[in-house]
């Protein structure tokens, strides 16, 4: 009973951390537009998209600990950071402001939840002339990502495995050319990607996954 009792313990203040850290970098990079706050409203409108799951911001540090854990094993100045099913555009502004990519996207099946992103660029980020940032809309289960780039991908669990399943059949080989990876937060469909990465490395304490092409 103790143990479980300090598990418990354990995990809320975990989460009270990694929300707090959340919270202030919003305040801090004056970003104003969180639809996760709205939970009913979201519920209701991603009940009316086949096959994604339910807008949630990230806890950004989980961010951190897939960048901090897939540079032990690859050097990341040559990559592009992307951000598959980018919701309020949050996880795509803190890489941007935290980490030395060549280029900042972000895409989303919801045409709102682009504009919220680039709402939410346009007043965190006041100049952007010398990194290129950006979203737009885009169909993860028909989007064929360019082939000349190496991408450090970033996902929320977006999806389920059959939109899963089709994004890396139709990408996994330019993804191997270009040796690019996946950085997994709350990986449901791990065992989807296990069919095409070469090599995961895992954050078990935090359900992370890096997976590498």
């Amino acid at each position: 009973m103790r143990e479980r009792e300090r598990e418990s313990k354990n995990s809320l203040i975990i989460k009270f951390y990694n929300n707090s850290y959340n919270l202030f970098f919003k305040i801090f990079n004056n970003i104003k537009v969180d639809k996760t706050e709205n939970i009913k409203k979201i519920s209701k409108e991603i009940n009316n998209i086949k096959n994604s799951t339910s807008l949630q911001t990230s806890w950004l540090l989980n961010i951190k600990r897939l960048y901090n854990l897939t540079t032990k094993y690859i050097d990341l100045k040559n990559y592009h950071f992307l951000d598959v099913g980018c919701g309020n555009g949050i996880p795509l502004i803190y890489a941007y402001k935290k980490f030395n990519f060549i280029t900042y996207e972000g895409f989303d099946l919801v045409p709102q939840y682009v504009r919220i992103t680039k709402k939410n660029i346009k007043s965190s980020i006041k100049d952007t002339k010398n990194k290129y940032v950006n979203a737009f809309v885009s169909d993860a289960s028909k989007i064929i990502l360019n082939k000349n780039k190496k991408f450090f991908i970033f996902m929320f669990n977006p999806f389920n495995g059959i939109i899963m399943e089709k994004f890396l059949k139709n990408n996994h080989v330019n993804l191997k050319k270009n040796k690019s990876i996946i950085t997994y937060a709350n990986c449901r469909e791990l065992k989807i990607i296990k069919k095409y990465a070469y090599k995961i490395k895992l954050i078990k304490k935090y359900k992370l996954a890096a997976c590498f092409f």
